[in-house]
């Protein structure tokens, strides 16, 4: 209990002040994605993945000021980031400014996954829900090149906010929403299925090509 009051003020302090860029006009009647790199993270691959989502997603992606992990989600013992404290933090920081918040982080996160106390996760998002974080700790490993590594963020990215948007895990192997299962299977496709499109689309979400 004594933790988790602390890390509730550690959220709190954290994210007061005037780092948040803020929706301001018209913006605030339209569907927004916020982009919250974390401390570390690559500039680079956080433009890439803005560009990728507004290319798929009917959303103004925003960009927020970067923040320091928060120091009360580290789980010492693996040397990992609780993925569930950090989606309080940026639902914190969010506060309804943005429809959804997307955390990035280059640090490794786990969950509680039952019988796994901290399993170790490449993203996590609400389900449904405001926030997600996703991590490029297990993405970046046994790349050809950037442009792969780009790709997997990106889908990532697509997949822990489709949670947000209430869709489930995708039995389709070749659906953006399938479960990881604990294996690397960013690349098995980067679409959602027909099913999973078909939802999106009918949301307003997915842009219409």
């Amino acid at each position: 209990m004594r933790y988790s009051l602390y890390f509730i003020f550690l959220v709190l302090s954290s994210c007061s002040g005037r780092q948040e860029e803020k929706v301001a006009g018209p913006e605030k009647a339209r569907h927004t994605i916020a982009i919250l790199p974390f401390t570390g993270t690559d500039k680079n691959l956080i433009l890439e993945i803005k560009s990728g989502l507004e290319k798929r997603l009917h959303a103004a992606v925003l960009l927020l000021e970067e923040k320091p992990v928060p120091v009360a989600a580290f789980y010492k013992p693996r040397q990992r980031y609780v993925a569930d404290y950090l989606l309080v933090f940026l639902k914190q920081c969010n506060t309804g400014r943005s429809g959804k918040i997307l955390g990035v982080t280059c640090k490794d996160i786990s969950t509680t996954k039952k019988p796994y106390f901290n399993w170790g996760i490449m993203g996590l998002g609400y389900c449904p829900g405001e926030a997600c974080v996703i991590s490029s700790f297990r993405p970046v490993r046994k790349i050809r090149n950037r442009e792969q590594f780009i790709k997997r963020m990106i889908v990532l990215a697509l997949h822990e906010l489709g949670h947000t948007y209430s869709l489930p895990h995708c039995p389709n192997d070749s659906c953006i929403m399938k479960d990881a299962e604990g294996k690397m299977n960013l690349d098995n496709g980067e679409t959602y299925c027909n099913k999973c499109n078909a939802f999106l689309k009918q949301s307003g979400i997915l842009r219409r090509q």
